[in-house]
């Protein structure tokens, strides 16, 4: 996938090449089903057109300068590879910024559809609004698009169960652990991302090595709690426990991620991994001392091998 970090880069590229494009837009945080969907039938009509399938996104949330600042559910290495696996050919990522934000609906659309990036066609979600103030609403997206010769298509929302799939959606369920739910939303597991640091050896004193993970404050943590888990580290996956929290019972109120990995021991130290959520096990509890901390592991180690079980069962 090739990645553009500016209109004029991408305008460049495009009149070398001499192609034109499918476009959509958005922040597309989370890269869920519903986002999946613009993704496939913007793809299917930049093939129709022997075109490229642009996706013009943003390198930080659109709600950092129009609203309460959001954490974000993917990591942006991860959310490129996810983009990359819907087909896209090429990202046009650049900031959200007060200029940006402040662009005439009319300005954008000519300058940076039709000018710059060639479009022939353009692929929107249900509640896609566009310019100054949030003026440019599909009404005058049809209006603009039709006065261009330019075919545009909005995708309905996609439902799980009895909700829309949204990614203020899945950020709530992920709030309540519910992480089955929201990884049918996602349609792949909530993953978070980060460096293996040393840690202060409880969990090993304990007879419990974890992998502490020390990750970036802008990214979402889901519900404090044990969950069941995948550790990705460069080609080898291992199964574990993490504990999503503030280890109450040692007086550490900071957020941390800490896994056990089920029989192996690997040293880790240094190394980006990436943890994928597949099952809440429990909520953080303070214990009364390391004793009782160990029986509830231990429990929750048999707990975590059933799911196993039943994943491989299924799968």
């Amino acid at each position: 996938m090739i990645i553009w970090n500016s209109i004029l880069e991408a305008r460049r590229a495009l009149l070398k090449e001499n192609r034109m494009t499918a476009v959509t837009i958005g922040n597309f945080d989370g890269v869920h089903r519903g986002h999946q969907a613009i993704m496939r039938r913007t793809v299917e009509l930049a093939r129709e057109q022997n075109g490229l399938a642009v996706v013009l996104s943003f390198s930080n949330h659109s709600d950092d300068l129009l609203g309460e600042r959001p954490f974000l559910i993917n990591h942006p290495a991860l959310r490129k590879q996810l983009l990359e696996q819907q087909g896209v050919d090429a990202l046009l990522e650049v900031p959200f910024d007060r200029e940006f934000a402040a662009m005439e609906a009319e300005t954008f659309f000519h300058e940076w559809l039709v000018e710059g990036l060639k479009i022939r066609s353009l692929v929107v979600g249900y509640d896609f609004r566009f310019g100054a103030a949030g003026r440019g609403d599909y009404r005058l997206l049809r209006e603009l698009a039709d006065a261009s010769g330019i075919y545009l298509e909005r995708i309905p929302p996609v439902v799980e169960g009895e909700s829309i799939i949204s990614s203020s959606m899945i950020r709530q369920l992920l709030a309540q652990g519910k992480i089955e739910q929201a990884n049918k939303m996602l349609g792949y597991p909530f993953t978070i991302e980060g460096t293996v640091v040393e840690g202060e050896q409880i969990g090993r004193k304990l007879g419990f090595p974890t992998a502490n993970v020390r990750l970036e404050p802008q990214y979402l943590l889901p519900c404090y709690g044990v969950y069941l888990v995948r550790l990705k580290d460069a080609e080898k996956e291992f199964f574990g426990l993490a504990n999503v929290g503030i280890k109450p019972t040692f007086g550490h109120y900071h957020p941390l991620v800490e896994v056990y990995l089920l029989d192996v021991e690997v040293n880790l130290y240094g190394h980006h991994v990436r943890i994928e959520f597949l099952r809440f096990i429990r909520p953080e509890n303070r214990f009364s001392g390391p004793e009782s901390l160990q029986r509830q592991i231990n429990h929750d180690v048999e707990t975590a091998r059933e799911y196993i079980n039943q994943l491989t069962v299924d799968s």
